[in-house]
């Protein structure tokens, strides 16, 4: 098993600041991605951009299912592209802090948020 060296990624997490309804992500979420994902530079550089949020629709959770604590993240952020380079140039583009800095805002505090650059591997 190796390192994929075809792709790379960077994952952000972050607590949101309230629980979010279904509706109102289905609602807002839509408009965000539309203009992230029409962005010139996102087209460019960005293979992939999948967010996914926390939702349990048991009656226990699934942490307390393994025995492990409850997670204060809820939602995370997996970008991917050729390079880590690339990664950073969309990221930091003024087109998309312009479009994600209200977005951010709106649902977490910034001390609640951690971003990192990430290399990985296909276990399955």
């Amino acid at each position: 098993m190796a390192l994929h060296s075809d792709r790379v990624r960077a994952i952000g997490i972050f607590k949101a600041r309230r629980e979010f309804t279904p509706e109102e992500i289905n609602e807002n979420a839509p408009q965000v991605i539309d203009h992230v994902r029409n962005l010139p530079i996102i087209k460019s550089n960005i293979t992939k951009y999948e967010v996914a949020y926390k939702v349990e629709k048991f009656p226990q959770t699934l942490a307390s299912t393994l025995g492990l604590r409850e997670a204060e993240y809820t939602t995370v952020i997996i970008v991917e592209g050729l390079s880590h380079e690339k990664i950073r140039e969309a990221l930091a583009h003024p087109d998309y802090l312009a479009v994600i800095k209200g977005t951010l805002e709106h649902a977490t505090h910034l001390e609640h948020f951690e971003f990192f650059s990430a290399e990985f591997v296909t276990v399955i």
